[in-house]
């Protein structure tokens, strides 16, 4: 990997990184304490953590900015439709890994411009990684103040590919070991998956019909592509934002890009 070689950052990545590590204090204020937990209409649980975390980005984010903003866990009123510039948010990746305190979970903030992600920002604050990307200027990661260029693997094949799975007994997994795959490790947080694949650590990772939605993969999306990976649907079809329904039914295939075709060939049966 490259060293970073410092290059202006636009007024939003600063402000999106500023407000991530902020978030990123709040949630560690709450975690491995008792939480407040309750469960959405997805039967997704949600904690006070995610609304504090969430209460600081949309604050911080209206202060400095009038662009309308979908996040996780705020209501959606659909102002947003049509409109040039978009911030998508998840306040809190990875409930389910806060709450079992195994330190998988991210702040999530991206900026979309047209229907397409323009910036993205990861934070993790239980190690302080920082990953970020603005389009067309490669993709960082951050640790302690060190800042690096960070690029895909150049595994060309699914047997020597290293995936990631949510869950090493679900669905997904099983496909995997039905399509060749030998190495799988699991890893919270869809977001953190996939900067993993980003930096090259992991070379893969998709989900099938899912719960994911646009907060999911936006920002990581984005620093993926500009690590020089690939990010689809299933189907091969690039992925559009800011769309109506939020919602991701046609799943999700990230990875390195050079062995993305034989993937989606063989998961799509």
């Amino acid at each position: 990997m490259d060293k970073y070689l410092p290059k202006e950052k636009s007024a939003e990545l600063k402000i999106a990184i500023e407000i991530a590590k902020e978030a990123g204090a709040i949630l560690l204020q709450y975690y491995g304490k008792e939480l407040v937990i309750s469960s959405k209409d997805n039967n997704t649980p949600v904690s006070d953590a995610d609304i504090a975390s969430n209460d600081l980005i949309i604050k911080r984010l209206k202060e400095n900015f009038s662009y309308p903003i979908l996040s996780e866990e705020s209501a959606d009123d659909k102002s947003r439709l049509g409109q040039e510039f978009v911030w998508i948010v998840d306040p809190l990746d990875g409930t389910k890994n806060f709450i079992e305190k195994n330190g998988e979970f991210t702040v999530v903030i991206g900026l979309v411009r047209n229907n397409q992600p323009i910036m993205g920002v990861v934070y993790r604050p239980t190690t302080k990684e920082l990953y970020y990307a603005e389009k067309g200027q490669g993709a960082f990661r951050e640790v302690n103040g060190d800042e690096e260029r960070i690029g895909v693997s150049k595994i060309k094949s699914i047997p020597e590919a290293k995936f990631i799975a949510s869950k090493l007994d679900s669905r997904d997994s099983d496909l995997m070991d039905k399509i060749g795959v030998i190495n799988k490790t699991k890893v919270g947080s869809a977001a953190l998956k996939i900067c993993k694949v980003a930096q090259g650590e992991y070379d893969a990772f998709f989900v099938l019909k899912s719960k994911t939605s646009e907060w999911d993969d936006c920002a990581p999306g984005l620093i993926l592509v500009e690590a020089g990976g690939t990010l689809s649907d299933v189907f091969g079809e690039p992925l559009s934002y800011n769309q109506e329904d939020v919602a991701r039914p046609k799943g999700t295939v990230a990875d390195n890009g050079i062995f993305h075709k034989e993937l989606i060939e063989k998961i799509h049966p």
